[in-house]
This record gives structure tokens, sequence and C-alpha cells, in this order.
């Protein structure tokens, strides 16, 4: 008898879901960097500061290697150095990065000028909204912003623990990147001192400038820490809530995104037919993924994390076919079964856990 299949999707979501904390543990930062001196490669992988042997080493100016070890002390799972001539356009390196990074990834760059700032953000922009990506891009005073997938950091100056002393902001690009990169699920940006600062030059409105959605980094009695880790969104709607503003809410919805259509492409996209019983599997299999994430705390256990048909959707694209006034009068399970052609149409209600930043106490004498 040959293997049904189907049902394998159950347990590849069930693997996700069980490894999703170590998984998100670590995530993939790609640095745009320009650099002449070799110009044979356009990227190059580094998994740790022990990669860079002299031979990685000497394809770099000093600059840009210090960029490059960095951004490999926040421990990203991995660093893609994504190589430009200094006489090139990011036009054609950003069409070379969507066919190498992962579509769950950070970007930043080093040293990048305003202009080169807000030309990352609208190809976050553009990649997220017409391609599927879920990119993040980490970017210095970039002009326009108000975004969940963009994180604008503002410190004017910043002053390295080592030999660099004080130096302009943007310096310090590539090294918070990779610590938003290797920042576990389970904490906030917050959480951590950064120890590779030994201050900051404060902006005048720290309070302000993270209501309106910049993230900021402050001097705290000796050590230099993120105010808030929010991104750079600030329009709200009722399908974009307050929750998004925050870098980790970001993290984990990405990361579910990214499982689910994966794991949609690879295991289930025009491989059976769309017929009620085969979307329950895939239902189920979500379902299983999210109960997984609820132990693991990236979801609320106490909530009713779940996956159904859009009932109000396909009812909406059936009227073409059979007429508003049959289609209104099936119940929901008549719905259900009439499948659109090859759409399937499903939602989900999930509560994403945030961290515990904000403290309250009280004492009554």
């Amino acid at each position: 008898m040959a293997d049904i299949g189907l049902p394998k999707i159950d347990i590849v979501f069930k693997g996700l879901g069980t490894s999703a904390v170590q998984r998100g543990s670590k995530g993939t930062a790609v640095l745009i960097i320009k650099d002449d001196t070799d110009n044979t490669f356009t990227f190059a992988e580094y998994a740790s500061a022990g990669d860079l042997t002299s031979t990685e080493e000497a394809k770099y100016t000093a600059d840009n290697l210090q960029y490059i070890k960095d951004c490999l002390e926040g421990i990203p799972l991995k660093l893609i150095v994504a190589r430009m001539d200094t006489i090139g356009t990011l036009t054609d390196l950003f069409t070379d990065i969507k066919g190498k990074a992962p579509m769950n990834c950070w970007i930043g760059i080093a040293e990048g000028a305003v202009a080169d700032h807000d030309a990352l953000v609208s190809f976050v922009k553009s990649s997220n909204t017409n391609d599927n990506k879920r990119y993040k891009a980490f970017v210095h005073n970039a002009t326009t912003t108000d975004d969940m997938h963009v994180v604008n950091f503002i410190n004017i100056n910043v002053k390295f623990s080592d030999s660099r002393g004080s130096q302009t902001g943007e310096k310090a690009v590539a090294y918070l990147m990779g610590y938003l990169a290797g920042l576990s699920l389970d904490i906030s940006s917050i959480a951590k001192t950064l120890d590779k600062f030994e201050s900051v030059t404060e902006p005048s409105d720290i309070e302000g400038d993270v209501n309106t959605g910049k993230f900021v980094l402050y001097n705290d009695e000796g050590d230099v820490r993120v105010a808030r880790g929010v991104n750079s969104l600030v329009t709200t709607s009722q399908d974009i809530t307050d929750d998004m503003k925050f870098i980790l809410i970001i993290e984990v919805m990405d990361l579910i995104y990214s499982d689910i259509f994966t794991t949609w492409k690879n295991f289930y996209k025009g491989k059976y037919k769309n017929y009620l019983d085969n979307q329950m599997l895939l239902i189920g299999a979500i379902n299983t993924y999210f109960k997984a994430l609820a132990t693991d705390l990236l979801l609320d256990p106490e909530y009713d994390n779940k996956t159904t048909v859009d009932i109000e959707t396909q009812r909406s694209a059936n009227v073409t076919t059979y007429g508003e006034e049959t289609v209104s009068s099936w119940d929901d399970n008549k719905v259900m079964q009439m499948t659109v052609g090859t759409n399937v149409y499903l939602n989900s209600n999930i509560k994403i856990l945030n961290a515990m930043e904000d403290f309250q106490f009280s004492i009554y004498m």
C-alpha cells in the first residue's frame, strides 16, 4: 500500500513547535558593507568570530572587519556579509539579497548615509508586502519609517568601551543589529546591559522619542541600556495594534509566519486536492503547532490559540458562482464544504506573550 503522505505535515509542525524557542534564540543577520579590498565576492557567511581566519580578514578594510566582529558579538545564528563596491548601487545588491537571505532575517548597513538607510527601509517594506518576506531593517535616523519591521535607532553619538571611543551613531548599527538578531525569544532587548558602550549621547526627550517609534539607548548608573524594545510603528488600526510596536512580538509573529508559510510551500502547496477534509488536516496540524508554542510560553497557554476556516471570506468568494441569495442561505458547515478553486481561506486567533517590562508597586502604611 502506498504512503498516504498528507498527515506528515502534522509531524513537521510538531517539530517546528517544539523547537521554536531553540530556533528563535538566534536569527540571521545580514550586514551590508561597501568595500573594494576584494571584489571577487558578493556574500560571505560566518557563524562566529572563529570563522574569521587571516584569509577572511584580508578581504576587508580595518573598519569593515571591525563591524563584522561587532555584529558577531551578538551571537546571531549566522552573519551574512553582503559586499558592494564603493561605487556600486544598493538597488543591485538588494536584488542579490533577495536570492540569498532567508525570508526572516535582520538587515543593516555599516556606515550608511541617511539616504542608504532610507533605501533599506523602502526595500524591506516592499519585500515584505510584495514577496512574502519578513525582513527586519535596523537603520539609523531614517526619515520615513512607521513600520513594524523597521527599527530606527536615533542616538547621535555612542562611546565605545574599546579604543574607538566616541563615534557617531551609525557606527553602532552593526553591533546593535547583531545583538537583536542573537536575542532569545524569551527576553526583551531591555533585559541586558550593552557593555560594548561606555556611554551614549541621550536625546532630549527619550519618552517622547520612544512613543514616536524610535529605538533609543540611555545611560543607567554607569551602564548603557535599551530604553524600550520598540520598532518604528506608530500608526495603528483594527488589524495593526499597539502590541505590534514591540520587537519581541514581531519576532514571534515572524517566526510563526515563516514556519507556516515555508511548511505550506514545501509540504502542502499543489500536492493535495482542495476539499474540506484536507483543509481540516492542515488546520489540525497548525493548531498542534500553536499548542507547542503555548507550552513554551511564546503564546499564552490560557488563551484559545487556534486556526479555523475563514467562513466569511469563503462565503463571499462563492457569491460569484452561486449568487448572493443561494450563498446567504448556507449555514457555516455548508460554507466550509464549498471550497473555492485553488484557494484555502484560513484565519487564526492567537495571543503572543510579551515580556514583563513595566512595574508598579505600592506600599501603604
